[in-house]
Formats: structure tokens, C-alpha cells, sequence
């Protein structure tokens, strides 16, 4: 026997296995890899993204061509935006939010793939879907059968739905960033003192929206579930902000026996935290990261962390009265100057503490929001007139270049005090509220049908405008307008 014959049937088996696989090697290495060039993922692929969702990606199976890509890329609504590259990956990079309420395809196809400086096979035609939230915005009622609740108004679907119990008249809210929950101040209805709400015995909610999430791995609540946060049985509760987080709520709170115990205090709604009493402060807002309050204090704006640590930072602006508002990634805000001729001035300030004059009035300043591209300000402010030697505050809201300091557009606003704003997440629109003359904002809650909303439409080609934007009046009765991402 020649012992280095196989003589089992394994190793014969084996040997055959080893020789076909060296043949399909040959075979593979002669003919070239015959996989189609391909897009492997598409990140934003069937999901709902928001104005939080600034760029997608295409990633390739294989090295392509950019530049036929950059040509042969369609996007349907278009969307403008800029290319970069990563290895195999494209980031189209939109040059401002997609517009809410529409759905998006995106198609490609006619381009090859790059063999070092030849170029390869045609790519397999591709094409993605996305979309966007409806329109959305919650607002206070006061049409008769629901007043002083707050309802949610869909653009698409244009039916209300209440999210507030009738027996809490609701004062003030807030809404998170993924629009999941609503905090808000209200008085029960049995408390009313001649048919309005006392700020004294406000308490401090939340409550669901039934909004999907946008994460579809995460449980959707229904609408209505509402919780208590802060009750009004030791302290009255004045002011409040909701973090874009959706988790922490800071009050402003003083006590009942002790006035001087005037204070922030925060706690978070997945009770993670116990109700912690924070420092003294005037006007307050928190971050859009969450984690800092910037507080009126003396005369200056203090930074402080919300959840204090030992070693933390503190900032301290002496120069401003308040701050009314962040941009979005929280690289800037809005701050107001109380100049001594008792002139008022707006001013953006960045991250890095550099300071630009955007706008002065004789009137008030009484809020103002930064476009989603940071160069754009809308400012709701006032401006003194004098007439036969009466004085008055007269309202407007102007759209005011950041970087020149032009008032690009200016709409007049009715005579009043307690006019509200809020610019939508795509930047697009600006809805604001208007009380009869002689009715505070309280009464239009118990006392009076004709608040009015009105949505003001903002022109792409607003730099070029001359005239003010007329706005629209929504058949809808209610004031505090604030919209849903």
C-alpha cells in the first residue's frame, strides 16, 4: 500500500472541495467582480424628518463618479443644498429646513462607477422617499364651547383637537422640540374670581400631544394624559420654560409665607431628579441644549448650568436687561439692551461673546426669533409715537437683516399689549395673535370670542420686498399660537 495515496473518502472529498474553489478563484480573478454599482444606504430612506434634520447621506457599494452625481442628483420638491464627500458616502448638506407638510423623492441614476481613471459600470437607478411634518401649531381657545383649552390645528387634516381637561383654564405653554409634550400653567375653573383665572393660584402640567414620535422604536402616547408638576399650595408659580429636550421644566416660584423667597426651581419630568431650588432671577430661558438657564440677575444676564456641579461655569453679561431667545443650535442669542436714554436696543450675541446692534427703538421689545440660517431676525417690538401730546406704543413686526441691520419688511400690529409670535420650524411662515382693543389676555379666555389669529407668509425673496406682507387671517378663535416640529 502506497501510504501517500488518499485511500478514505473524506480525504477525497476534500481534495475535490479544495479544487473546485481554486478554479471558482481563477474564474472570479479572470472575469472581474461583477457586482452593479450601487447606492448601499439612504439615511433619511421612508422616515419623517424635521427642521432638526439638516443633511442626508448616500452611501456607495463602490468608488464613484462625484461629479455625475452632483449633475445627475434630483431632488423632487427641489431642496438647495451643498455636496461633500467621504470615502464612498455623499452628505447633500439643505441650505435651510425642508418645508414642513410635503413629501420628497429623491433620484439618481446615469452614473458610473470610477476604475482609477477609466470609468466602470452605470449605476442601479435609485430612488428615495422622505417626508415632512404637517403643519402644526397649538394655540388657547376661546371660542365659546372650549375656551381656555389648548387645542392642536393640523393644516392638512384642518381639525381641532383638544389635549386639555375643560375644568383647567389654561394661561401659558411651551412646547419640546420633538412636540411630544405640552407644560403649561393653569387655573381650575371653580377658582376663577369674576369669571378669570388668578395668576396666584396657576399650577404648573404637562400633558401628551399624541404626536407620533419620530423615532419609530419608540411607544406613541395618546393626547390628554395630563400630570401635575408643580402645585400652588406653598408657592405661587409666576413663570416657567420647558426644555427643548422635552425632560426639564424650570419655575419661577415664590413662596407664600415668605415673599422674599423668590426663586428658579427645576425638576424633571421622567423624575429622575427630585424639585431643586436653583437662585434668584428675573426673566429666564433655558438653552436649546438643555442644560443652561440664561436669567435676568442684578443687572446683567447670568449663564448658570441647570443641574449645578461642583466646578461649573458661570457667565455673566452686564451689558443686557434680558435675553429673549436662542437660535436653534444654541450658537447665538437674542439679548436686549436698556440704553440710558431709555432707548431700547436689540443685540445678537454669539457663542464666542461678540456683540452686533441689530435694531434701537423709543417702544419695547418684546420678543425676537433668528431664522433657521441665522441671518434673519424677526422682532416683535414697539415703537413711541406722539400725538397732540399723547404718547402711545405702537406695535410692528419687522424682519430685520442681521448683517446689514435693514428692516427688510414691516407689518403693522393693532394697538395692544400681550401680542404673542411664534416662527415656524421652517421658517416660513409667522403666525401672531390680536385681542380686542380694552381686553387683556385674560379676559379673552372667560370673557370675549374675538381672538384672532393671523399667519403671515415669508416670501423667499424677502430681501428684495419693498412692501409689508400682508397676513392671513385664520378662521380660528384663540391667541398664544406656538408651532408644533
Amino acid at each position: 500500500m502506497n501510504p501517500s495515496k488518499p485511500t478514505q473518502p473524506l480525504d477525497r472529498m476534500a481534495i475535490i472541495f479544495m479544487a473546485g474553489l481554486a478554479i471558482a478563484t481563477l474564474i472570479l480573478l479572470w472575469s472581474g467582480d461583477r457586482t452593479l454599482p450601487q447606492v448601499r444606504d439612504f439615511n433619511w430612506q421612508n422616515r419623517n424628518i424635521s427642521a432638526e434634520d439638516t443633511a442626508f447621506t448616500l452611501t456607495f457599494n463602490r468608488p464613484i463618479d462625484r461629479d455625475a452625481v452632483a449633475k445627475q442628483l434630483q431632488i423632487q420638491p427641489p431642496l438647495p443644498g451643498k455636496i461633500s464627500w467621504a470615502g464612498s458616502r455623499m452628505a447633500y448638506t439643505l441650505t435651510n429646513p425642508a418645508p414642513y407638510g410635503n413629501s420628497y423623492r429623491i433620484d439618481l441614476q446615469g452614473v458610473r462607477e470610477t476604475l482609477g481613471k477609466d470609468s466602470g459600470k452605470e449605476i442601479v437607478p435609485f430612488q428615495g422617499r422622505f417626508k415632512t411634518p404637517d403643519r402644526m401649531f397649538a394655540y388657547i381657545s376661546s371660542g365659546e364651547a372650549e375656551r381656555g383649552r389648548i387645542v392642536i390645528y393640523n393644516f392638512k387634516t384642518q381639525k381641532p383637537q383638544l389635549v386639555t381637561p375643560e375644568n383647567l383654564v389654561v394661561t401659558d405653554f411651551k412646547v419640546d422640540s420633538a412636540s411630544q409634550t405640552i407644560v403649561f400653567t393653569a387655573t381650575d375653573a371653580k377658582t376663577l374670581q369674576n369669571g378669570q383665572p388668578a395668576i396666584a393660584s396657576q399650577q404648573v402640567y404637562s400633558v401628551t400631544t399624541g404626536i407620533a414620535p419620530r423615532d419609530r422604536n419608540l411607544p406613541s402616547n395618546p393626547a390628554g394624559k395630563v400630570e401635575l408638576i408643580f402645585d400652588n399650595q406653598e408657592y405661587q408659580n409666576v413663570k416657567f420654560d420647558f426644555s427643548a429636550d422635552g425632560n426639564k421644566v424650570v419655575v419661577q416660584r415664590v413662596s407664600r409665607k415668605n415673599p422674599s423667597d423668590f426663586a428658579l426651581w427645576v425638576v424633571s419630568l421622567d423624575k429622575s431628579t427630585a424639585p431643586t431650588k436653583l437662585k434668584q432671577s428675573g426673566d429666564f430661558v433655558i438653552t436649546p441644549d438643555s442644560t443652561q438657564v440664561a436669567a435676568a440677575v442684578g443687572e446683567g444676564v447670568s449663564i448658570f448650568p441647570i443641574v449645578p456641579t461642583e466646578g461649573s461655569n458661570l457667565d455673566f453679561l452686564p451689558k443686557f436687561g434680558n435675553v429673549l431667545s436662542f437660535a436653534a443650535d444654541g450658537t447665538a442669542a437674542a439679548m436686549v439692551e436698556y440704553n440710558s436714554d431709555y432707548t431700547k436696543s436689540l443685540f445678537s450675541v454669539d457663542n464666542q461673546g461678540i456683540e452686533q446692534q441689530i435694531f434701537k427703538t423709543t417702544g419695547s421689545i418684546w420678543d425676537a426669533k433668528f431664522s433657521p440660517d441665522k441671518t434673519i431676525i424677526y422682532c416683535l417690538a414697539t415703537e413711541l409715537k406722539t400725538k397732540n401730546n399723547n404718547s402711545q406704543e405702537e406695535p410692528f413686526l419687522a424682519a430685520i437683516d442681521i448683517k446689514t441691520q435693514k428692516i427688510l419688511s414691516m407689518t403693522l400690529l393693532p394697538i395692544q399689549q400681550g401680542l404673542q409670535m411664534s416662527l415656524s420650524p421652517d421658517g416660513l411662515a409667522v403666525m401672531f395673535d390680536q385681542i380686542d382693543l380694552g381686553e387683556s389676555t385674560n379676559q379673552i379666555i372667560q370673557g370675549s370670542s374675538h381672538g384672532i389669529l393671523w399667519l403671515l407668509p415669508i416670501p423667499p425673496n424677502i430681501r428684495e420686498l419693498t412692501e409689508p406682507v400682508t397676513a392671513d387671517r385664520l378662521p380660528i378663535s384663540g391667541w398664544h399660537p406656538r408651532w408644533l416640529s
